[in-house]
């Protein structure tokens, strides 16, 4: 079975690489989906609670909104760098959301102990029609690749 939890968060961005607008400082009201897949537990009719999802997701977000993507020191693998990018992210829709699948594999301490997201799917939204995917078997082999 197949969970969808949506977050979301207002921020902005300057993709200067892009041949248009988008080379220009502006921000967006983003929307985080974020997929869960399994068996559902017959002990807690649950295949994972919402609530769990959203004590390992809120962090993030709130990490990310009402912030400008480039001023946000992003942890990632060299592979992923782009020069001249302040804390070496090119905030593309893209590359967000393999941040934030390894972020959401990480382990984090929320108080309770460590804990970290198995993920399925992610996707953003960065417009009301602009929407990026990327499966766990899509960022396994990037990360894999890297």
């Amino acid at each position: 079975m197949l969970l969808r939890k949506t977050f979301r968060f207002e921020a902005s961005h300057i993709l200067p690489k892009h041949p248009g607008k988008c080379s220009r400082l502006h921000g967006h009201s983003w929307v985080l989906h974020v997929f869960v897949e399994g068996e559902v537990d017959e002990k807690t009719g649950f295949v994972q609670d919402f609530a769990d999802i959203s004590k390992i997701v809120k962090p993030l977000i709130e990490r990310l909104d009402h912030h400008h993507l480039g001023t946000i020191e992003f942890d990632v693998r060299d592979s992923w760098k782009v020069e001249g990018m302040p804390y070496d992210l090119y905030p593309s829709s893209e590359n967000l959301l393999l941040w934030i699948g390894n972020e959401l594999l990480r382990y984090w301490d929320h108080g309770n102990g460590l804990e970290r997201l198995d993920w399925s799917k992610l996707a953003i939204e960065e417009t009301c029609t602009s929407y990026a995917e990327l499966t766990r078997e899509e960022f396994d082999a990037t990360w894999n690749k890297s």
